[in-house]
């Protein structure tokens, strides 16, 4: 077997370690919060909050989480994924989950599948839809506490009448773990034994008389 044909193995075999190994990693996190209800942003099924991220490269959203405050554990709320319109406001909507509340913090989304985007600007939403729960037995109700280290630099709220800007930016936490895109495992396999068979023609024929 030749040194590129060796080479070419050494790649592949690489490719197919990384697409098993990778892990996600926090892409956006604006740290925590003041935890101070005073103040705070209600989180109703009237009032709806999201966030502008951007993506430099495809990659795969394996977690996305709010900072929230109130709520009984075992309630629910929806965390959506939205395409940025040309106004920079959330668009269509890409994918869209049930969240369950367990305690006053970090509550979101973690462990999921298919929800791959390729390079550009996303808008990450938190909502309380029809059959949602989140805060109905809860004095205070839902909120979503503010005043984080490092704010994104778009937001948007939603009071009723659809999504519009906020100015200045909200600075509610938000976090959103991602992996970037790589090729499934079972690609990478059919690429290591593709080269294995070239590989393996390859000495059969140095060998012949």
């Amino acid at each position: 077997m030749n040194n590129r044909l060796i080479n070419s193995l050494s790649a592949a075999a690489v490719l197919l370690a990384s697409a098993v190994s990778a892990q996600a990693a926090l892409i956006v996190d604006t740290g925590l919060p003041n935890g101070n209800i005073v103040g705070a942003f209600v989180f109703d099924s009237n009032d709806y909050y999201a966030g502008q991220i951007a993506f430099s490269n495809a990659a795969h959203i394996e977690s996305i989480a709010a900072h929230v405050l109130g709520g009984t554990s075992g309630e629910t709320f929806t965390v959506a994924l939205y395409s940025d319109s040309a106004a920079h406001l959330p668009a269509d909507s890409l994918y869209s989950a049930t969240a369950t509340f367990g305690s006053e913090g970090w509550n979101g989304l973690s462990g999921l599948t298919g929800w791959d985007v390729s390079a550009g600007s996303y808008w990450v939403a938190f909502e309380i839809g029809f059959n949602d729960t989140l805060g109905s037995t809860s004095d205070t109700g839902a909120l979503l506490d503010r005043g984080v280290p490092s704010p994104l630099a778009r937001t948007a709220f939603n009071a009723g009448g659809g999504y519009q800007l906020g100015s200045p930016p909200l600075d509610f936490g938000i976090q959103v773990g991602a992996v970037a895109a790589v090729p499934e495992p079972s690609m990478s396999i059919l690429m290591v034994m593709g080269l294995g068979g070239a590989g393996l023609m390859a000495r059969r024929r140095q060998s012949r008389p």
